[in-house]
């Protein structure tokens, strides 16, 4: 029987009794009724419009996602929650459009003896947290929950501090890196410890997983180390498939090139080298910086460096020919806190140090066009300019979301949403006591992790983080 949707159903409300409607007339439920309903200037009217819609097939879906453009904050996060976890391709569509980061709150908070000197990683579902506790009365790994925040399992088996920590592309291993000189492989669903890797000889390792979810590349991190190599594992065996040499001071950071082929390192000597992961054949050094490498990333196209240095400067290199293409440098002294790149590879963002004279601070935010090397703008200025989208001191760590329309700066105690095409402040989230030292945003673009110190120092003054986790709810 075709539909007729101007008869009231089971959920409508319908005044008077079983006569005809009169000609002038019209039913106040129905789909005529919540049309009516959607242009009401009451913003109660109008949510309670948006959750009766859905009763409407079709047509109901999409007065929906017409509330997403909604005047009020209040509809649209009503019907962006209506819509968040249905996966018909007209609403997904309409959801890339839809900007939820206005609507962020925090959903809660982990607490407890969480080390502030290792990240907190992010399972590619988007499903698990996992961070390392106080290195220095702990040395466990904690596995919880996003979505409840419960604690899921306790990792034991480091004998000192774990450092660093990396989840496999399939999201059912877990490495684990420690000041004890040994990286663990585990099974993160069931907690348990598969293989102990040793190798180095002086304190913890940076570590990277290859995208396939083979190989582990590691390094040592101790500046009074003799032990500048790099090491190349094959995480299933546990065996150790060649070390690399080449690098006079240890190599600060890691990066393995989307295709899985090639492994590049920036170090304390300054350079950058570009290694075959499969022979461990050094490719080309690239020369340029004059400071340590501080910071590293490959374009998604596996085509491009970017490099950030002490010095200041900001280099794009190819990486095929280790030609420099461009050096991005703005003026002022100000030191390369953070880098990322943009999803689609076009844009990069860079944090700074900021520093400042009695009237003006430095810029803190730069966005670049990385095949131009154009700066698209300065998103902190003069301190009396723009006094509200001031960070206090630097900004350490950057998040660009799935979709590349949105990044997340955070450091002093707030964590602030931008639009990366206009540079607009879209919001600022407040909750965190201490400087925010990590952002990251889940692969879904759903829900975004914050982690400070927060906590009081304990006995031996050294601080505990607490991480927040923020979405629309």
């Amino acid at each position: 029987m075709p539909e007729k949707p101007q008869q009231p159903r089971k959920y409508d409300a319908v005044l008077g009794g079983t006569a005809a409607t009169p000609s002038s007339g019209v039913v106040l439920g129905g789909l005529d009724g919540v049309k009516t309903r959607l242009a009401s200037a009451s913003v109660e009217v109008r949510v309670s419009a948006v959750k009766d819609a859905l009763n409407y097939g079709e047509t109901g879906i999409d007065l929906v996602i017409q509330a997403l453009n909604d005047s009020s904050e209040e509809v649209q996060d009503c019907a962006y929650l209506l819509l968040r976890e249905r996966t018909e391709p007209k609403i997904q569509q309409a959801l890339k459009q839809f900007k939820p980061w206005k609507f962020l709150t925090c959903l809660r908070s982990i607490e407890g003896r969480i080390s502030v000197d290792c990240s907190v990683v992010i399972s590619p579902d988007g499903q698990t947290l996992i961070c390392a506790t106080d290195i220095h009365t702990n040395n466990t790994i904690k596995v919880w929950d996003i979505n409840t925040g419960s604690l899921l399992r306790t990792l034991e088996g480091h004998s000192k501090g774990v450092r660093y920590l990396a989840i496999s592309p399939d999201g059912q291993t877990l490495i684990s890196s420690s000041e004890d000189c040994t990286i663990k492989v585990w099974d993160i669903n069931k907690g348990s410890l598969l293989r102990t890797l040793e190798g180095h000889s002086k304190s913890f390792s940076p570590i990277t997983i290859s995208p396939d979810g083979q190989t582990l590349i590691s390094n040592s991190t101790d500046s009074s180390s003799e032990d500048c190599t790099i090491k190349v594992w094959d995480i299933n065996k546990g065996s150790l498939l060649r070390t690399l040499e080449g690098h006079s001071k240890w190599a600060y950071y890691l990066a393995i090139s989307p295709d899985g082929k090639t492994i590049v390192s920036g170090s304390r000597d300054a350079t950058i080298k570009v290694w075959d992961i499969n022979t461990g054949s050094l490719l080309r050094t690239l020369e340029g910086h004059s400071k340590y490498v501080r910071y590293l990333a490959i374009s998604p196209d596996g085509k491009t460096i970017v490099s950030g240095s002490a010095d200041t400067t900001i280099k794009v290199w190819d990486i095929k020919t280790g030609t420099l293409l461009r050096n991005l440098v703005d003026e002022g002294p100000d030191e390369i806190c953070s880098v990322a790149i943009s999803p689609d590879g076009q844009t990069l963002l860079s944090g700074y140090n900021t520093s400042y004279t009695p009237y003006q601070y430095r810029k803190t935010i730069r966005v670049w066009d990385i095949k131009t090397g154009t700066l698209l703008r300065n998103l902190v200025d003069k301190v009396h300019e723009h006094v509200d989208k001031m960070h206090e001191h630097c900004v350490s760590c950057l998040a660009i979301s799935p979709d590349g329309q949105t990044f997340i700066s955070g450091i002093d105690k707030t964590i602030k949403v931008w639009d990366i095409k206009t540079g607009t402040l879209l919001r600022t989230l407040e909750g965190h006591s201490g400087f925010v030292s990590s952002v990251a945003i889940s692969p879904d673009g759903q829900t975004l992790i914050s982690s400070s110190n927060d906590q009081t120092r304990n006995i031996n003054y050294h601080c505990n983080q607490t991480i927040k986790v923020w979405g629309v709810g």
